[in-house]
């Protein structure tokens, strides 16, 4: 609900801005991240390593965020969500300075870093965006928010290749930061409005944790929508991470075509997270969306174990555009439905202990990916091994609609004190 305070806001900044400057704060964030992978095959030569590692330092980046994220409501109720998000794109820039160096201790360092960064972020631009944006167009909204993922990758996966190979890796890298840099300044003029609601009285750092986790352990919904959202996301990073590698070493695609590929893709997710919150406000039912969504993912890992060499380009291109609508598109329905089924004032509170679910899904899924292709040696059985994991996402999301018709509405029309 938004409260009084925050209803003056329409005037003094406007939801497209509270739109835009989250979205393309977190876009900077996930293209630190994303840099990586898109390079992998160019990187792993230059540092004398297999390019089927990048799944062990994308699990080392989401790693470090699910540990962080508990502890990132702390920093937004006591200094406020903008600044938060300054904090995380201080994060990113440190990291990507640290990566320059090129050395195996350095990318450890930044990849931590990199984790801490996109922590936070989640968070803090849904406790901005849930104060500001009308509950009828919420779904849209969040939705719109999430693009920053994808486009994200898309934006890398379109301009790094050409970087790298023109100019060397590390000027990709140096391309990233300077954008990084940019939003980090374009968003101190609103800080005094976005934070005018920070508290720094609030609890200390491990109350405010453990309050987090807490929430969604005693409310089923929430517990079993934050456990889909661990195998969805591990199967969506797991697409963006192999999916340039495999189109390289085992479909005959070069650096440029494959993650033009990889564009295909995240583009689809963008325009999809766009049309599935559409849908969502539209018809009321965003759980349902969210389940018909994972059954596709599950389609799309099998077809993905048949893609060979002999694919036409068209075909392949297909079948990125329905995988990345299905795998990359369904973040933002998840986090606007994080946000409807948390406690009055406590958005923050439940996003950052259901973005710790989140992000394990990210550090097991390209962890388990590469230990199966060490086993099997080919990158398309892999994701067709990766149908197991995906089912788990089916399964949870099942038992998130079970819950929902179990628990009793109030008279007000509330579920467990939290808003229908």
């Amino acid at each position: 609900m938004q409260t009084d305070a925050a209803k003056p806001a329409s005037v003094q900044s406007s939801v497209a801005m509270v739109v835009g400057l989250t979205t393309f704060a977190q876009i900077a964030t996930v293209m630190g991240i994303a840099v990586f992978p898109v390079i992998a095959p160019k990187l792993a030569v230059e540092m004398g390593v297999e390019p089927s590692l990048i799944g062990f330092q994308m699990s080392l980046v989401y790693g470090a965020a699910m540990l962080s994220a508990p502890f990132s409501t702390w920093m937004v109720t006591c200094y406020g969500a903008c600044r938060a998000i300054q904090t995380g794109l201080l994060f990113s820039m440190i990291a990507l300075l640290l990566a320059l160096q090129s050395g195996l201790a350095a990318l450890v360092m930044a990849s931590i870093l990199l984790g801490a960064a996109m922590s936070v972020m989640t968070p803090a631009a849904a406790h901005i965006l849930f104060r500001f944006s009308p509950p009828r167009h919420r779904n849209l909204l969040f939705s719109i928010k999430q693009t920053c993922v994808p486009a994200g990758w898309m934006i890398v996966a379109l301009v790094a290749p050409p970087i790298a190979l023109q100019f060397g890796w590390q000027w990709a890298i140096v391309a990233v930061m300077v954008f990084t840099v940019l939003m980090t300044v374009a968003l101190q003029p609103l800080r005094a409005v976005w934070d005018n609601d920070r508290s720094p009285s609030a609890g200390g750092v491990r109350q405010q944790a453990r309050e987090g986790l807490s929430l969604l352990w005693h409310q089923a919904e929430l517990r079993w929508l934050s456990l889909a959202s661990m195998f969805m996301s591990g199967v969506q990073l797991c697409l963006s991470s192999f999916a340039v590698t495999m189109l390289v070493q085992e479909a005959g695609y070069d650096l440029v075509a494959a993650g033009l590929m990889l564009s295909v893709a995240q583009a689809a997710g963008v325009t999809g997270r766009i049309v599935w919150g559409w849908i969502a406000d539209r018809h009321g039912n965003c759980l349902v969306l969210l389940i018909r969504l994972s059954a596709v993912m599950m389609a799309c890992c099998l077809v993905m174990a048949l893609l060979t060499p002999q694919w036409p380009r068209g075909m392949t291109g297909a079948l990125f555009l329905v995988f990345g609508a299905s795998a990359i598109g369904w973040n933002g329905l998840f986090l606007a439905e994080v946000a409807r089924l948390s406690p009055p004032g406590k958005v923050s509170v439940a996003t950052s202990g259901a973005m710790a679910w989140n992000f394990a899904g990210i550090l097991i899924g390209p962890a388990l990916f590469a230990v199966i292709y060490r086993f099997n040696g080919s990158y398309a059985s892999t994701f067709g091994w990766l149908t197991i994991f995906a089912l788990g996402g089916f399964a949870s999301l099942l038992l998130c609609a079970a819950s929902a018709r179990r628990t009793p509405r109030t008279a007000s029309g509330t579920r467990n004190g939290a808003p229908t």
